[in-house]
C-alpha cells in the first residue's frame, strides 16, 4: 500500500506547479491547481491553494496574481 501524502506537502506542490507550469503568458488558476492535486489523490480546495499562494508570497516568492484568479511565478 502506498504511503498517504501529507496535507502539509500541498504548498510544495503549489510551488512546483507555479515554477514548472506557469508564466506571464500562461498563468495557472487556483482552480486548475486544485484539480491537479485532486486528480493525484490529494484532497484540496481552491481556498487552500489561495492560502498557500499567500504564504509563499509572504515568504518572499515573487508570485504575481492577475485578475480572474490566475497567477504565475515571476522569473
Amino acid at each position: 500500500m502506498a504511503k498517504p501524502i501529507a496535507k502539509k506537502t500541498i504548498i510544495l506542490y503549489v510551488l512546483k506547479m507555479l515554477q514548472e507550469g506557469s508564466s506571464a503568458e500562461h498563468p495557472i488558476t487556483q482552480l486548475q491547481m486544485a484539480h491537479v492535486l485532486n486528480s493525484m489523490g490529494i484532497p484540496c480546495e481552491r481556498r487552500t491553494i489561495g492560502r498557500n499562494i499567500d504564504y509563499l508570497i509572504d515568504f518572499g516568492f515573487k508570485i504575481k496574481k492577475i485578475k480572474g484568479g490566475g497567477c504565475y511565478l515571476e522569473k
